[in-house]
């Protein structure tokens, strides 16, 4: 795969209109969460010179706090709502099928997604010739962490072509629709209802994606409201984790009771709204600010051709970077959380950002290919690639899940669906580039 992503011919056709603070936060987010997870691990030896690998939020809850600055995932699919929006118009317009729309969003997600996938089979291979097998799927482990955004990011996308002509209907009913069938799950998770609460994996993210259509529809509301409902949003946020049940943390911290996470709870749609509108009043400003300056959308347009790279390697860079400092004896040896922790901690952060650039600098080839490929038709029907979504979003969910068993059998559904659904020779082919950034893999 020799194909190039010509930023300069991206920026300089963009269009006047574009809404260049859409390609400004995916950009971010991509970049937020893998600073953050560097940030949160806490990795060292224990009196007895066994390796424990946590969050440091375990250690120290204090940090809590810090994730209101760092959970961006609400923004990621505002500013995804809005990409799909606008791809979808122009399939329809073209009279495409909503089936090749959406296996190819597949495509663009799984291409780069495949090649981790494989990088960590082959470790798990060499791990068990070695006789490491063991510290081979801690380290597969630890590097998948991450994925459960795909999880929930493949089911969404995947049905976008029913929301939102659903949405576009009557937006306001649709809105509280799956609002109330949130709530009702919510509820069920409380009153001890077994699996039923797990529905909110889909419906919570869908609620921010759902936002990301109204943007692009113009339906939200302008800067002169969002000024008092942004710091009203945060004022009331931050009274129900106070007075509520929920934990404050906005990422998982291993605690299973009232997590506002896992799944998605009250708490952290709240978060998420609060986060959506302070993003939604500084657009316009983003926007301006982008297009008068071709030098830093160049940036933006740059992050956005590798940030699904990002977001797949920089917890396996992290991995590596452990490895290397446990053989030198780096690793942090004071209390978590300390200022001296933080100053131990800096080889760490520092040794992930090179291995992380050298690894982008191997696999980024891949995401181009997936975001400068031709447009495959889809050979099966809307019902066939909406259940090969849900395969691959359970693959990649037990890919996430841990335990060997769980670790082994998501990586070999999520290779299996793609080789024999989705994978496409067409992915080898490129017509000309688009003209402007859709630009991120997702």
């Amino acid at each position: 795969m020799n194909k190039t992503l010509d930023v300069d011919q991206l920026v300089a056709g963009a269009k006047s209109d574009r809404n260049r603070a859409v390609d400004f936060y995916k950009a971010i987010a991509m970049v937020a969460v893998a600073f953050g997870h560097w940030m949160a691990i806490a990795v060292f030896k224990d009196e007895d010179g066994g390796i424990v690998a946590k969050n440091a939020l375990e250690f120290d809850y204090s940090l809590a706090w810090v994730t209101w600055a760092l959970q961006v995932m609400p923004l990621f699919f505002l500013a995804g709502g809005f990409s799909s929006a606008v791809s979808l118009d122009s399939h329809n317009r073209k009279s495409g099928t909503p089936q090749d729309w959406v296996a190819n969003r597949l495509r663009r997600m799984m291409l780069p997604t495949m090649i981790l996938a494989y990088f960590w089979i082959v470790v798990l291979g060499l791990g068990q010739l070695a006789g490491q097998g063991e510290i081979a799927f801690l380290g597969a482990a630890a590097g998948a962490i991450p994925l459960w955004f795909l999880a929930n990011y493949t089911i969404d996308t995947a049905i976008a072509p029913i929301t939102l002509p659903l949405f576009r209907k009557n937006p306001l009913m649709f809105f509280m629709g799956i609002g109330v069938a949130f709530t009702l799950f919510e509820i069920a998770g409380w009153v001890g209802i077994p699996y039923i609460h797990g529905v909110n994996w889909v419906i919570g993210w869908l609620i921010f994606q759902i936002l990301g259509f109204a943007w692009k529809d113009g339906l939200l509301p302008g800067p002169k409201n969002l000024l008092w409902i942004a710091p009203v949003m945060w004022a009331v946020t931050y009274a129900v984790v106070k007075l509520g049940p929920w934990r404050a943390s906005m990422v998982n911290d291993g605690e299973a009771t009232f997590n506002p996470t896992h799944p998605p709870s009250i708490a952290l749609m709240l978060f998420g709204l609060a986060y959506c509108a302070t993003a939604l009043l500084l657009a316009p400003s983003i926007n301006k600010w982008l297009a008068r300056s071709a030098g830093s959308f160049k940036v933006v347009a740059i992050l956005g051709g590798v940030g699904m790279s990002v977001y797949l390697w920089h917890f396996t860079a992290a991995v590596l970077a452990g490895v290397g400092l446990l053989f030198v004896d780096g690793l942090p040896t004071a209390e978590v959380g300390s200022p001296e922790w933080w100053v131990q901690k800096m080889p760490l952060i520092g040794l992930s950002f090179v291995i992380l650039l050298v690894m982008l600098s191997l696999v980024k080839r891949f995401e181009v290919a997936g975001l400068l490929a031709a447009k495959a038709p889809y050979r099966g029907s809307m019902i066939r690639v909406l259940i090969s979504a849900a395969l691959l979003s359970a693959g990649v969910k037990l890919w996430t899940g841990g335990s060997p068993a769980k670790l082994t059998i998501g990586l070999a559904l999520t290779t299996l669906v793609w080789h024999f659904d989705l994978k496409a020779p067409e992915l080898e082919e490129v017509t000309e580039p688009a003209a402007t950034p859709e630009s991120s893999t997702v």
